[in-house]
């Protein structure tokens, strides 16, 4: 279901992650991480992922089904950048902002984006939800 003339609602995923920030922060920003945990299902993959992490650097994630070609690049601007707590961010002008809280030994993420118009709310939210999730797997099982 489209919704491209409906009024744009901010979509938002949160995840508590039970590593330091610091930790949290490095692989959330590192290109050889990204491709291990970029992955919002697990028929899905992210095979690439280039990243230039400065304001106004760029970065590209490819991430597709793995037994087929669909899939797509995910591709934008890094707007501001303030270390170790926010990542502002744009996609073909769609807003995005991950915002990183510490909390004793913890860390909350917390991910606010612009919908894109022509995908259900629903995908994209799970999409989200699940590439968070596979985040906190990731760093959680790392032996850092």
């Amino acid at each position: 279901m489209k919704h491209k003339d409906q009024p744009v609602k901010k979509l938002v995923s949160v995840i508590l992650v039970e590593k330091q920030l610091a930790d949290v922060w490095k692989y959330w920003n590192d290109a050889d991480a990204i491709m291990q945990w970029n992955i919002p299902f697990d028929d899905w993959h992210c095979p690439a992922a280039g990243i230039d992490f400065r304001e106004g650097g760029m970065f590209n994630f490819r991430m597709e089904q793995k037994n087929s070609r669909e899939g797509f690049d995910y591709v934008g601007v890094y707007d501001e950048i303030i270390w170790m707590e926010s990542i502002e961010s744009n996609s073909g002008g769609r807003k995005c902002i991950v915002e990183f809280q510490a909390i004793d030994n913890n860390t909350i993420i917390r991910e606010t984006f612009d919908p894109d118009p022509f995908t259900s709310l629903d995908l994209q939210q799970s999409f989200t939800d699940g590439v968070l999730l596979s985040f906190k797997k990731f760093i959680e099982n790392k032996s850092l």
